[in-house]
């Protein structure tokens, strides 16, 4: 009998532990990957696949410059034929971007929810990215970036609001 009831409380613990994994797993999945990262012209261990469009991968750093969690301020402006995300980075990861890309011209670099790429773009200049904040346009992408904002504020407390021109 005791080992009956040993056998179930340990079923019991399994289960607890599992439903709060898949509920963490849940809440992780909600919140997407975000950043900016460093594109590669080949596979490699540091690197990992991600998708342009339907048809073409490319392969970005895991490490990447900028996470979800380095957002502090996120807004949508323009409309559905040019779409524009406003971000503002805490001042940490802002350097790093500037620091990532100033001398470094002719750098490949990519905007990246999860395993999609939103925005690719060749670093152009000897000066680095603006740390007052970035500027994303998708082209006919409101459809498309709305949610993902909308997750991005939910997840990490950024502020931020939609605004037109």
């Amino acid at each position: 009998m005791f080992g009956s009831a040993r056998l179930l409380a340990a079923c019991v613990a399994a289960l607890g532990l599992a439903v709060g994994s898949g509920a963490a797993a849940a809440t992780a999945a909600a919140c997407p990957n975000v950043g900016f990262t460093v594109v590669e012209p080949k596979a490699s261990s540091e690197t990992r696949p991600v998708r342009i469009g339907k048809h073409q991968t490319i392969f970005v750093r895991r490490d990447a410059l900028t996470t979800t969690a380095d957002i502090a301020r996120i807004s949508l402006k323009g409309d559905d034929e040019d779409t524009l995300i406003l971000i503002t980075f805490k001042p940490a990861a802002a350097a790093r971007l500037h620091d990532a890309t100033t001398d470094h011209s002719g750098m490949r670099a990519a905007f990246v929810a999860d395993d999609d790429v939103l925005m690719a773009f060749t670093w152009s200049g000897p000066y680095g990215m603006d740390t007052d904040g970035s500027q994303l346009s998708i082209p006919h992408g409101m459809a498309r970036a709305r949610p993902l904002v909308e997750a991005i504020r939910r997840c990490t407390g950024a502020s931020g609001g939609e605004r037109t021109p």
